[in-house]
């Protein structure tokens, strides 16, 4: 008995079969999912760095009635947002009687010493010192800050000629 093939009725049949097994590899197969969430953290310290810049008065006239005054700027850099406290130390020459909280600053040279002040406001009434409560307070703007210090050597003061300086410790706390 010799059976008679259709060829088009073959080729359908080859492409039904394989439509059908390729169905159970379809986006229907692999449509389950599953998810979660992923914890993702840091935490950000507070950094910062300081620059003193030079307080350098101008000629001193132990003769006159009239104050010098100078200033030098501060510069900080530190993370937004976080506080500091800028002090100055009594100096390499404290006079007798210096504290933290009261600083007597005094310049050395070969004429004897000068004494000087350090204020952290313009008027120059505000003494500028070692201890939180003395220091000058600030908020960082995550940028460069400045801090002016205003300097003053007093009046009148019985030295001879020369040349007169001071070092001064600045530390910022953060």
């Amino acid at each position: 008995m010799k059976v008679k093939f259709n060829q088009s009725k073959i080729k359908l049949a080859v492409v039904s079969a394989v439509v059908a097994g390729s169905m159970g590899l379809s986006a229907a197969g692999y449509a389950a999912t599953a998810s979660d969430n992923m914890a993702v953290s840091t935490t950000v310290t507070m950094s910062c760095t300081i620059s003193a810049g030079e307080l350098q008065f101008p000629g001193y006239d132990p003769t006159s009635e009239s104050a010098v005054d100078a200033t030098a700027t501060l510069t900080t850099t530190c993370t937004a947002g976080g506080a500091g406290v800028i002090t100055l130390a009594q100096g390499a020459n404290t006079g007798p009687g210096s504290t933290d909280a009261a600083p007597i600053r005094q310049m050395i040279g070969a004429g004897g010493n000068l004494a000087y002040d350090l204020y952290s406001d313009s008027d120059r009434t505000t003494v500028w010192g070692n201890t939180t409560g003395t220091g000058s307070s600030f908020t960082a703007s995550g940028s460069s800050d400045t801090a002016t210090v205003y300097g003053r050597i007093p009046a009148l003061q019985a030295v001879g000629a020369g040349a007169f300086a001071d070092s001064v410790a600045v530390t910022l706390t953060y």
